[in-house]
């Protein structure tokens, strides 16, 4: 019996640490996820930056019969500074994979930068039918793996452990910009946003240490042959540990309430989990095999 109660209970924690995986399509290096909205499932861009839980366009929100549109109206602005100010909803069911997140909060959607020709014009275009944000997920820690092109969700307090080798923690906090963290550049503390909508990483040109913003790689020597400009230097978490080079465009980021963005090439050199409920970030590199990965 106590043997029958022990397998029981073996199977039933499995069950627990079991993600539910879902594929990931990119179109120019951005993840879209199927989203089921009451009657309608769409393609919708997963932007980790800000608060954001869904934003539908009005077409959607009416077919899907799952949206109760509400008085109150929410006002956010672009990096360039222009407000939007757009009504509020309650979307419920809401379902990813095969998980239910139960009633989400959300805004109708707008759209805002892109461009309708180029280069561009395919992410403009599927970025008109809405975003799913980290607040619809609730307290699910959630794994994006580029490589894999999979998200994977797990239960509250499940996934993968600071203590499981190759994963390095930080500590993650969670407002309006979004979920950051703090990391050491050149011996100067800065603030990064973690943003799956940036195809770029990005760093205030103000906020770097003196003598930083200059090229790195002048003058041109054969030493600097294969010098990335971009390249930040010297790179660590919180707790003094490095994260090896990274490479940001600097930018003017006047007025934000952060001093970077990590984008694209972040998420494309590591897999990386974002535990709200917990506040951690838990990071492991793609050159190195990760414990706890789902299968």
């Amino acid at each position: 019996m106590r043997t029958l109660l022990f397998l029981a209970g073996t199977v039933l924690h499995a069950a627990a640490m079991a993600a539910d995986v879902v594929p990931l399509t990119f179109i120019n290096n951005i993840p879209f996820v199927t989203v089921t909205v009451g009657a309608v499932s769409s393609r919708l861009m997963i932007d980790s930056g800000g608060a954001l839980g869904l934003s539908l366009p009005e077409k959607t929100i009416s077919q899907s019969g799952a949206v109760t549109l509400l008085d109150q109206k929410t006002k956010f602005a672009d990096l360039q500074g222009k407000v939007y100010e757009v009504r509020n909803f309650i979307a419920d069911p809401v379902v990813v994979g095969k998980s239910g997140l139960g009633p989400v909060d959300g805004r109708v959607h707008v759209q805002w930068g892109g461009a309708a020709e180029g280069l561009e014009a395919e992410l403009t275009k599927a970025r008109g039918a809405g975003a799913i944000g980290l607040a619809a997920f609730g307290r699910r820690p959630l794994m994006f793996d580029y490589r894999l092109r999979t998200l994977a969700m797990y239960a509250p307090g499940e996934g993968p452990q600071a203590d499981q080798q190759d994963w390095q923690a930080l500590r993650l906090e969670y407002g309006k910009e979004g979920p950051n963290v703090a990391l050491t550049v050149n011996g100067k503390a800065l603030k990064f946003v973690l943003d799956t909508g940036a195809q770029v990483n990005l760093v205030n040109a103000q906020s770097m240490a003196p003598g930083t913003t200059a090229s790195r790689c002048l003058p041109k020597t054969a030493d600097t042959r294969d010098c990335d400009p971009r390249d930040l230097g010297q790179v660590q978490d919180s707790a003094g540990r490095s994260l090896g080079r990274l490479a940001a465009e600097r930018v003017s980021l006047a007025g934000a309430p952060f001093d970077g963005i990590l984008g694209a090439p972040f998420f494309e050199r590591y897999r990386v989990l974002i535990d709200l409920s917990s506040h951690r970030l838990l990071i492991s590199p793609y050159d190195k095999p990760a414990a706890g990965r789902p299968e």
